[in-house]
């Protein structure tokens, strides 16, 4: 058994993604549909107790907010299959959950999330179709819109294969959709493969993770120069969430290609175990350190990883429930 394994938390199905709600009580994790998961969805898991309820599509509900998004007809659940994830608290005390959809269309789905009551709820307030021939991995809340890492072109002048993405060529970047001004392409943000993103609290940086070049980039946002900054590191770089001392968390595999990932994702295996680490990374450095390297008897292949108290709780797109780690003894939170 792994040395820093807590626990595993059963009940989510291929949660490829984590985020902490408001208020620290619930953990939010995305359902990729998978061998096992022929539909998607969204769950909450008690921090208390590990207890884990399905949100969405259970007990959900659907009001579009006209004001913010286009007449739309309301999510189907029947095509739902969400990928990337992200929450915020709104400076009017409501919450919002933001979700990568491939089901039918690439969008954003966005929900207002309910968490007064003793289990989380969600309503679909709207969604927001990605440009051109775009697909989205990950997202992040950053003003009044999102951040959306995405493989593909904003125009639908070209066409992305993944001979291109193997070969190292850069597949895509990261885009900006606000009410006011839609969607805007960020420039410096292009990548082989873009899959986590991050933005800091103030709004002004910008991180994304190379998946199959095993890099993070930085960007300024919103500047007169994107001064972007690159770091290799040891693995393919899944999705990127922040830690409570202002680290990035990173997770994800290596001691595997990107064709190999692929052919075991798409597999019949409900179950895709490659060995995987989780590193912290210093936003201003770029400097990396180790916080997790496990093997594939542990858990599944790791796609997320986000701080608990004094864990580390780890999820992944092929697999049942979550693996829980203790931070390193000598490892500040």
């Amino acid at each position: 058994m792994h040395e820093q394994l807590a626990g595993y938390i059963a009940g989510p199905v291929n949660a490829e993604d984590l985020a902490m709600a408001p208020g620290g009580e619930w953990v939010l994790t995305s359902g990729m549909t998978g061998p096992t998961a022929p539909l998607g969805r969204l769950y909450a898991v008690s921090v208390a107790d590990g207890a884990c309820n399905e949100i969405f599509p259970y007990r959900a509900t659907s009001a579009l907010d006209t004001q913010r998004f286009l007449d739309q007809p309301a999510l189907n659940p029947l095509k739902f299959r969400p990928h990337g994830i992200d929450v915020k608290l709104l400076p009017d005390g409501r919450t919002e959950l933001y979700a990568v959809n491939h089901g039918g269309h690439e969008s954003v789905e966005v929900f207002e999330i309910d968490l007064d009551a003793p289990r989380p709820s969600l309503k679909w307030i709207g969604a927001v179709r990605l440009p051109g021939n775009t697909a989205g991995n990950d997202v992040a809340a950053v003003d009044d819109g999102f951040v959306v890492s995405t493989t593909g072109d904003p125009e639908g002048r070209r066409e992305v294969s993944v001979e291109q993405a193997i070969a190292g060529a850069d597949t895509g970047g990261v885009l900006e959709w606000s009410p006011g001004r839609g969607w805007v392409t960020l420039p410096g943000t292009q990548i082989n493969t873009a899959n986590g993103v991050a933005v800091s609290a103030d709004g002004q940086c910008l991180y994304i993770g190379g998946w199959n070049s095993r890099c993070l980039k930085k960007v300024r946002r919103g500047g007169a120069s994107a001064d972007p900054s690159t770091v290799n590191v040891s693995i393919m770089v899944d999705n990127l969430t922040w830690s409570a001392s202002g680290r990035l968390l990173a997770a994800g595999t290596y001691g595997t290609s990107m064709q190999e990932f692929l052919d075991g994702h798409f597999g019949q295996n409900p179950r895709l175990g490659i060995p995987s680490r989780v590193i912290a990374v210093d936003p201003e450095t770029l400097a990396t350190e180790e916080l997790i390297d496990y093997g594939p008897d542990t858990f599944g292949a790791a796609t997320t990883a986000l701080q608990v108290g004094r864990e580390i709780w780890v999820g992944t797109a092929r697999d049942q429930g979550l693996a829980r780690f203790r931070f390193p003894s000598t490892t500040r939170c």
